[in-house]
């Protein structure tokens, strides 16, 4: 075998190589952009869970001070910050208890206010 002929079947061999990476990586590129679309759905879908979550709170903080403006010996405070602890598949959970401890605070708020009927002797 010449020297030539040793040459261009190697070169071929590497071409042959290449392509098949090529091919591979073309491969992945579409798995990894596809992987990319969910990713950013989910993101997305994330985002949008928080943001309610925040508005929720919000109305229900703000209901909450109207519900208590009688009441002159409180100190009301605004609104405080997210601790930055909650998990994505927890707010559903914490968004009930938040609902449920407004309703305690409505009941409560009904219980002290409620006329108490005076027994005339």
């Amino acid at each position: 075998m010449t020297a030539a002929r040793r040459y261009r079947e190697i070169t071929g061999q590497l071409t042959e190589i290449v392509e098949q990476i090529r091919r591979a990586d073309l491969s992945r590129a579409a798995e990894l952009l596809a992987k990319l679309g969910e990713l950013e759905a989910e993101m997305t879908k994330a985002s949008v869970r928080a943001e309610l979550t925040k508005l929720g709170v919000a109305l229900h903080w703000e209901s909450a001070l109207e519900a208590l403006w009688g009441e002159q010996w409180m100190t009301l405070r605004p609104l405080p910050e997210p601790s930055g602890k909650a998990v994505a598949r927890d707010l559903d959970q914490q968004d009930a208890r938040v609902e449920a401890r407004y309703e305690q605070l409505l009941e409560a708020i009904r219980r002290r206010t409620l006329p108490i009927p005076r027994r005339d002797r």
